[in-house]
């Protein structure tokens, strides 16, 4: 049974889409630009009304450190310094050759209770090595931007501006920061971006149309910003930590008709050192989900969550002299959430996949992103990444939601 608190939170989307919209209408009143934009807001329908998070983890996180075969005799030989050992993991309730690396001890905590789907060698055909091309692959979902013009933005923009084409649909708590400070919280700062504006619109006797649009376009940033810190002011979380997860916490306790939270988190690329690497990075990234995990269940809404974890690539198989290890090919992409079908999901790490210079890809990212948007937020995948010159084996071979 819901709390108080929880039944305010657990709005039907209808509901929301009549409170919000009433909202931005009385923002728009003397402004045709955010007139139109709260006009699109009333009109989004579709969908579950579910959240995504995606949790870019940058740099290449290397998968046979966060879930290691830490029996198979192959991978310890690899990695004489580096191989995880009993001791170190915690064996997976359903196949005891596994085991998640202790220091993301709540993940572990999760998939007991069946909430973490661990879909296994995933990538793209004919895999880069660079970080740059890589992440923008993921980050677009395409391989060669400069020939492919219906890219138009990154995958979820362009799900948003298919689907649910909505001012707050799509965050990045990189490009907000701090919600409660974005845009122009003070009056110094509105005042002097208002009269830089104002100045560029009188450079000529009258206002233009282009002229009238820039001032138009700075009002609607200015209101969306007040509307946007307005919202998350009184938000408290659970924990001490600043990090991503908490701007992501922020941002989704504001009520604001967002479907997709993009947050990352960087430092992933160990080439040197990575056990004193991962000894930072591991318990960071566990800690801060766990606070956020807090938080949304202190929100109401973790019922309708689902977190994707991913990265650009996964690491070579052996351990250099470093000892690191490099840029290999097949990772992991992690969902979290208390409605994703649990366990292991893809190709399990075989003897064979730990012969080759690094894991082998078997599952599409863009199959692993297909299915979110199907099966969580409840959109056709197919305009989004089946564009022109695209193809690409949507098959997982399990679902990965219940």
């Amino acid at each position: 049974m819901m709390n108080g608190c929880e039944e305010h939170k657990a709005l039907t989307r209808r509901s929301f889409m009549r409170r919000s919209t009433a909202a931005l209408g009385a923002l728009a009143l003397g402004d045709p630009l955010l007139n139109s934009v709260a006009s699109t807001y009333a009109q989004s329908a579709g969908g579950t009304g579910n959240l995504l998070v995606l949790c870019e983890l940058a740099g290449g996180l290397d998968a046979l450190s966060f879930l290691a075969p830490y029996q198979n005799g192959i991978y310890q030989s690899l990695r004489p310094n580096l191989a995880l050992a009993a001791a170190d993991v915690n064996p997976l309730p359903n196949n005891g050759d596994y085991g998640i690396n202790k220091q993301f001890q709540y993940f572990s905590d999760l998939y007991q209770a069946g909430q973490v789907a661990i879909v296994q060698q995933v990538a793209y055909p004919q895999a880069n090595g660079s970080h740059f091309e890589s992440q923008e692959i993921f980050k677009f979902g395409v391989r060669n931007l400069s020939s492919n013009p219906g890219t138009n933005g990154t995958w979820y923009e362009r799900l948003r501006k298919t689907y649910f084409d909505e001012p707050f649909g799509v965050l990045d708590t990189r490009a907000i920061g701090d919600p409660r400070n974005f845009g122009y919280p003070d009056n110094t700062s509105r005042n002097a971006a208002q009269s830089a504006f104002g100045r560029l619109a009188r450079l000529k006797a009258g206002q233009t149309s282009a002229q009238t649009g820039v001032l138009d376009t700075y009002r609607r940033i200015d209101q969306i910003a007040e509307d946007l810190r307005t919202r998350t002011q009184s938000f408290t979380s659970t924990g001490a930590a600043r990090g991503e997860f908490y701007r992501a916490a922020a941002l989704a306790s504001a009520d604001l008709g967002t479907q997709i939270l993009k947050l990352r988190y960087g430092g992933f690329d160990t080439h040197a050192s990575q056990e004193s690497a991962n000894a930072t990075l591991f318990p960071r990234i566990n800690d801060e989900f766990q606070q956020f995990v807090a938080d949304l269940q202190a929100l109401g809404l973790w019922n309708r969550t689902c977190i994707l974890f991913y990265s650009e690539f996964g690491r070579r198989n052996a351990e250099n002299g470093s000892p690191g290890t490099d840029h290999g090919e097949g990772g992991h992409m992690i969902l979290v959430g208390p409605q994703v079908n649990g366990g292991l999901h893809g190709q399990n790490v075989t003897t064979g996949d730990l012969n080759q210079r690094s894991l082998p890809y078997y599952v599409d990212f863009r199959g692993v992103f297909s299915a979110a948007i199907r099966d969580w937020l409840g959109f056709n995948p197919r305009p989004i990444f089946q564009i022109e010159g695209e193809t690409y084996d949507e098959n997982i071979g399990s679902s990965l939601f219940v």
